[in-house]
């Protein structure tokens, strides 16, 4: 929308952010839902994150932290079950249109695969839930997986926005630092994998 209306459009889309934005720090409830839902839309999560980051300089961080988790959680499995179940074909074509191919992988290394999809830098977090859905991993693993990758993740961001916005540097170097780790791990997994591909 920006590209196609220029100059106009940016601030179409800059003003009803703004009013969005503003909407969902003075309703935590739908905060929680937008993150909960939006991302399986192809919507990033970092935005939402920030905002939890600013929301919980108000209400805490901690809890800023526990529910976009939980929000994140429940983004998990009903996006995992799309893709697993009744929108296998569409969310199969979604993916190969962002140019995003899906391994044929063993199922006894499906585990695996899934710590390095997680792990490996520049892949969406969206991006990941479906093609771990599509790869029908099972889902018990897909969770255990999952969520403490991500609930790292989210903390870093929700710390590291708190801390810009509400000035707390022990805040910042937190989030920021939590972040750089998963970064590096992500980078030494992904560089291991391409090791390991080679040498066969």
């Amino acid at each position: 929308m920006i590209t196609i209306g220029g100059e106009e459009g940016k601030h179409y889309v800059l003003d009803n952010w703004s009013l969005f934005k503003k909407f969902l720090l003075d309703n935590g409830f739908w905060l929680f839902v937008a993150l909960a839902i939006l991302p399986g839309f192809i919507l990033p999560c970092a935005p939402f994150l920030f905002l939890f980051g600013i929301w919980g300089t108000k209400y805490g961080t901690g809890l800023a932290c526990a529910i976009s988790v939980l929000a994140l959680s429940l983004n998990l499995v009903w996006t995992y079950w799309l893709a697993h179940g009744i929108g296998r074909s569409f969310i199969d074509k979604l993916l190969k249109r962002f140019k995003y191919r899906i391994p044929e992988l063993p199922p006894n290394n499906l585990t695996q695969w899934a710590i390095i999809l997680r792990l490996t830098p520049g892949i969406p977090f969206i991006f990941t839930n479906y093609a771990l859905g599509l790869l029908k991993i099972p889902f018990s693993k897909y969770l255990l997986v999952s969520i403490p990758i991500v609930a790292i993740t989210d903390c870093g961001f929700v710390l590291a926005s708190a801390g810009i916005f509400g000035g707390s540097w022990k805040f910042i170097w937190s989030g920021v630092s939590i972040l750089i780790i998963m970064i590096l791990i992500g980078r030494t997994v992904s560089k291991k994998q391409n090791n390991a591909d080679k040498s066969i």
